[in-house]
């Protein structure tokens, strides 16, 4: 977001984030990790009791153009940092393997890491030693960025199923596939019963399809999406994306129990008491 800054503007400890324009979604997402923030159009979320304000949803003023997206936040940019912020220690490696790990150029593995370092997101400590800095803050711009650059591209296909339940005892790793959204979420919470059901797979899983009696049709609750990763990461034994990619699902779909349980998995995983800009 362009000309943003944080200001002390309440008493005591608490602070606000004053910027150009939030979308809906950026609004939610601030609200659901508890930043205050205000803009130009009038969206502002403030909890500070008795006071409790939170609007969005209001047009950006048409004398504020938005500023071009970041090479970092486009859809290889997004990627590497996908990758980055689910293993944080491939921040080390050599650039070739960190290209060849997320399926990306080589030269633009080194772009990335200079966008990183010129907007305040890696420590160069020398000796080939980094470290990604303020990661609930790029994971803040990921989530916001990924419906727009990244998730469009990788649509596959759009099922419907006559039973709601279906996926309950499925056990999808058996199909070279990962749950992801509002299933995946169930899962690690116990908490949101799906209304839709996101796949990530190479392809449809054709197997899948048959035993479960899926049928192909446009306005399906079941979407296949390509992934984007190829990385192993701790809950693939048990068919789920990372946790990162289920969070910025449950965002982008603008749901408010989507958004509570996104809160949820953000306190669970990514709140951790040593995150530098917690």
């Amino acid at each position: 977001m362009a000309m943003e800054k944080t200001q002390p503007t309440l008493p005591g400890q608490d602070r606000i984030l004053v910027t150009e324009y939030a979308t809906p979604p950026m609004a939610d997402l601030m609200r659901t990790i508890g930043l205050f923030f205000m803009d130009t159009a009038g969206n502002a979320y403030i909890n500070k009791p008795p006071l409790y304000v939170f609007i969005k949803g209001n047009k950006r003023p048409e004398n504020l153009k938005p500023a071009p997206t970041k090479r970092l936040f486009k859809p290889a940019g997004l990627k590497v940092v996908f990758a980055l912020l689910t293993n944080p220690q491939m921040v080390e490696w050599p650039y070739r393997q960190i290209a060849d790990r997320t399926a990306v150029a080589l030269g633009t593995v080194d772009w990335i890491f200079r966008d990183l370092k010129e907007m305040g997101f890696l420590l160069e400590m020398g000796n080939r030693r980094r470290k990604i800095t303020n990661p609930l803050t790029l994971l803040k711009r990921w989530v916001e960025a990924y419906p727009e650059q990244l998730r469009p591209k990788l649509g596959l296909a759009r099922f419907k199923a006559d039973d709601p339940d279906w996926w309950k005892d499925i056990d999808i790793t058996g199909y070279n596939a990962c749950w992801g959204g509002e299933v995946a979420a169930a899962k690690l919470t116990k908490l949101l019963k799906p209304a839709e059901v996101i796949i990530y797979a190479p392809e449809p899983p054709g197997k899948l399809i048959i035993e479960q009696k899926l049928r192909k049709t446009t306005a399906g609750d079941i979407e296949i999406l390509k992934p984007f990763w190829t990385f192993d990461h701790e809950f693939d034994a048990i068919g789920i994306a990372p946790p990162i990619l289920v969070y910025a699902d449950l965002m982008a779909t603008g749901d408010d129990r989507n958004i509570e349980t996104a809160k949820i998995i953000y306190d669970t995983y990514f709140a951790q008491p040593d995150r530098q800009d917690r």
